[in-house]
């Protein structure tokens, strides 16, 4: 098969199926040797900031001179963005190469991996194949169950801030979800905790305890603002003085956990210099996080997909530099989704709502959609594209756009933008 073939096949198959075990991926791993056993491991949960953390760590350990891999999901341009080593995607051959080998043994079972089972096989396959010092896991959904928990021991373990999302399959309560994320908790293995609420973390710390697991909570009164550089955020976290191109309060925060990682790292037998850190920092990029995409008029481009995720962008405008500016928000939000709550907090801060439904199984029927028309007043357009082109004619310093409500409509506004890097190998 060629990799179209390929990914074709993979993608025709669920994404997430029956999380009731780790069945699945133990048996095939097995048959494959146990890669996840000899692999060195961070691995990463939570409901929001995992993805940005997962790059900074990436970007740190690549400065300090290490090979290392990195998974994550969704992609935005590029199927094979999900698996990476030192920022280069898996190329089209390997991928090929490896999918097919583990396909050929999945098709034979009679309950087969689902696609991010399959994804997470070939990527912990091609790691230890390219002999990566470190990888750096991030979850797909919860902790538990979650196909990146076949890792039996990871170096560190790092649960980010938590929130409710993916209620139907995590939980109800925070409480709930947070004893999902806890799942990665291994015995003995280090643990870096975002300070989410404190009945989430209750359940963390009960969850380490029990496992005798060494708890790192990060203290955000450490984080002192120093004035911004070329509008991007700077900081000094601890004895860093850090600058991130990455935008938004929410990023020095998950700094700080990054390098609180980091200094868990250096306690063994890495090292990772303060130089190291400092300048990996500065070279993150994480598309589609508050990215800015253009001036005159100001446009952001944002992933989030929960009523957190708008909370960090309402405290994002708050900031002086908007006042007297009008905020212009376009929106694709999927039907499972907390999306009410996402529209009244974007309700708070905005002057006007645009919503775009993009083709996808999950999105709002278009009954509901017009009920929430109704409800927040908002306006409806088929074509992003078109909308944006409308605010870029006028030019105007007053106008702001942001693009938030999901990844899946990212793809088509950094390509309008020309922010396409799609490789082509």
């Amino acid at each position: 098969m060629n990799y179209e073939d390929i990914l074709t096949k993979l993608t025709s198959k669920s994404f997430f199926s029956q999380f009731a075990g780790l069945y699945r991926m133990k048996k095939t791993m097995e048959h494959f040797g146990n890669p996840e056993e000899r692999l060195r491991v961070i691995h990463v949960a939570g409901t929001n900031g995992k993805g940005s953390v997962s790059a900074m760590l990436h970007a740190v350990l690549k400065e300090a001179g290490y090979r290392v891999g990195l998974f994550t999901s969704p992609f935005i341009h590029d199927f094979r963005e999900r698996i990476q080593i030192n920022g280069e995607m898996i190329s089209k051959e390997a991928l090929t190469e490896i999918a097919a080998e583990v396909m050929n043994y999945t098709d034979t079972l009679s309950d087969a991996p689902n696609q991010f089972e399959l994804l997470t096989i070939i990527a912990l396959l091609y790691f230890e194949r390219e002999k990566c010092d470190i990888v750096v896991l991030e979850t797909g959904l919860g902790g538990t169950y979650d196909p990146t928990n076949i890792v039996p021991a990871p170096l560190c373990s790092v649960i980010m801030n938590i929130g409710l999302d993916h209620c139907a399959i995590l939980g109800n309560t925070i409480a709930e979800i947070a004893a999902a994320k806890a799942g990665i908790i291994k015995k003995d293995c280090d643990v870096v905790l975002y300070p989410s609420c404190a009945e989430a973390v209750e359940v963390l710390e009960k969850t380490a305890e029990s496992k005798n697991a060494p708890v790192h909570t990060i203290d955000l009164a450490l984080i002192k603002p120093l004035p911004k550089i070329d509008g991007f955020e700077h900081f000094r976290y601890r004895d860093y003085d850090i600058e991130l191109k990455l935008l938004g309060r929410h990023q020095q925060k998950n700094c700080a956990v990054a390098i609180e990682t980091i200094m868990v790292l250096n306690k063994m037998d890495f090292y990772i210099s303060d130089i190291d850190i400092i300048r990996g920092m500065a070279n993150v990029e994480w598309p589609a996080r508050m990215e800015l995409m253009h001036m005159r008029p100001t446009v952001y481009l944002d992933g989030g997909h929960n009523p957190q995720c708008i909370s960090a962008a309402e405290e994002f405008f708050s900031n002086s530099a908007f006042v007297g500016r009008k905020i212009h928000v376009l929106t694709g939000i999927l039907a499972d989704k907390d999306y009410r709550s996402m529209l009244t907090i974007m309700d708070e801060f905005a002057d006007d709502i645009t919503f775009f439904r993009f083709d996808h199984p999950r999105s709002i029927p278009e009954e509901t959609l017009a009920e929430l028309c109704e409800e927040f007043d908002l306006k409806r357009t088929d074509s992003p594209e078109e909308w944006i082109a409308k605010y870029l004619k006028k030019g105007s310093d007053k106008d702001v756009i942001l693009c938030i409500g999901s990844l899946y409509m990212t793809d088509r506004i950094r390509t309008f933008f020309g922010k396409n890097k799609k490789e082509e190998d």
